[in-house]
């Protein structure tokens, strides 16, 4: 059985919420080591214990950068690519190997049911823009960034914009999101179809989980066009480096409900920078 998961409440920043039956993995013990229990329950707190409690695993997360991150991600998670994933239910930013290792996934939970012709469904709408993604990433971004051709970058990186209307000449003013950008939502609607089923009345928290990895895959590639334009080419790499290892994450993750009856599961590439 998954845990449950409380839905968080609309604050000005997001709050960790507690979500009882969940062993401890890596900064995933949301309960914490200091929860008494009773009858082998965890005892019950007031409401404003837990919030104290919670705020101040919260505040510990952020001091170690993985928590509240409001100028990357805005007040309520507007700037990431999906907003709702785990950082806007819980507050906090797991590495890909915390992600991993966490209690909602196997072998401590079982993963969120979807049906077979789901996730083949699925696999077969969006395999080909993920393979491409992969390849885009761990091919000519890389070697665009070894090069140190930054003119070449803002093109591989376009965020796209949408389109407003027509120009004079009764042409559409948007701009195309690059193929690599656009695989990140491919990789999130993918999961969408993997990691839930159509009849879960909420997200769940593999899903969550698998869209927080996706975000920072996006958000690294930020840093790469960031460096790329200041010319900073050891700042570049490292920001491909971070965003490879969330890829890989985020791959693993998805590779999980991918049976043989759904499909090949994807290539972990083993290139580096």
């Amino acid at each position: 059985m998954q845990p449950s998961l409380s839905r968080r409440a609309l604050l000005p920043l997001p709050l960790l919420v507690a979500a009882p039956s969940i062993s401890t993995a890596a900064d995933f013990n949301l309960m914490g080591p200091d929860v008494s229990f009773e009858g082998g329950k965890p005892k019950v707190t007031t409401e404003l214990e837990a919030r104290d409690a919670l705020t101040k695993k919260v505040e510990a997360a952020t001091a170690a950068g993985k928590g509240i991150d409001v100028e990357r991600r805005g007040q309520f998670n507007e700037k990431a690519l999906f907003s709702e994933d785990f950082y806007f239910k819980y507050g906090l930013r797991p590495t890909p190997t915390e992600v991993l290792n966490s209690p909602f996934l196997p072998p401590q939970a079982e993963l969120p049911f979807a049906p077979v012709q789901r996730r083949y469904t699925g696999y077969n709408k969006y395999q080909e823009r993920i393979n491409s993604g992969v390849d885009a990433y761990t091919g000519t971004l890389r070697t665009t960034i070894q090069r140190g051709a930054w003119d070449e970058i803002p093109a591989l990186l376009e965020k796209g914009v949408k389109g407003k209307g027509s120009n004079k000449a009764g042409e559409g003013t948007g701009v195309a999101a690059s193929p690599l950008r656009s695989s990140c939502r491919a990789f999130g609607l993918f999961a969408n179809t993997v990691l839930q089923s159509e009849n879960d009345s909420g997200t769940t928290a593999a899903n969550l989980l698998a869209r927080h990895l996706v975000n920072e895959v996006y958000f690294s590639m930020d840093d790469i066009a960031a460096a790329a334009a200041a010319g900073d080419k050891a700042s570049a790499a490292k920001a491909w480096s971070r965003g490879k290892e969330y890829l890989d994450g985020y791959l693993r993750l998805v590779n999980m409900p991918i049976s043989a009856k759904v499909g090949e599961k994807f290539v972990v590439s083993d290139v580096t920078i």
